[in-house]
């Protein structure tokens, strides 16, 4: 039976981490860059808030770009994260129907973003 020191992050016995922690920290840092409030990610991962809010944190001092989100507001992030996937699709050859039923959102939406992204494109070529 494993020591239940073994567990832990500060493991001085071991000197690294255990293979469980580390996975859990992997899964919290990938489900808080897909933009996962904290309240889910500990509801998916059946642990504490107190230990994502602690492993996020944790994960900024040491600089882990998983950790940092370019705007505090949710509904911002959600926006820009719905934007690269729209372009990520439109560059993968799908038409803005198809794009817009995958995505769950408007094909009016759709365009508007292809219009921003072929803009966007212009801008950097001159």
């Amino acid at each position: 039976m494993t020591p239940f020191y073994a567990y832990s992050s500060f493991n001085k016995r071991g000197g690294k981490t255990h293979p469980r922690v580390a996975r859990t920290r992997n899964r919290i840092l990938d489900l808080w860059e897909e933009m996962a409030s904290y309240s889910t990610i500990a509801e998916e991962l059946d642990i504490s808030i107190s230990t994502v809010v602690e492993c996020i944190a944790r994960a900024r001092r040491l600089k882990d770009p998983r950790a940092e989100r370019p705007y505090r507001h949710r509904k911002i992030q959600i926006a820009e994260k719905r934007r690269r996937e729209i372009r990520r699709l439109l560059e993968d050859g799908y038409r803005p129907r198809e794009i817009a039923k995958r995505l769950k959102v408007s094909t009016r939406l759709v365009l508007i973003r292809m219009k921003e992204s072929a803009a966007s494109t212009v801008e950097k070529t001159r």
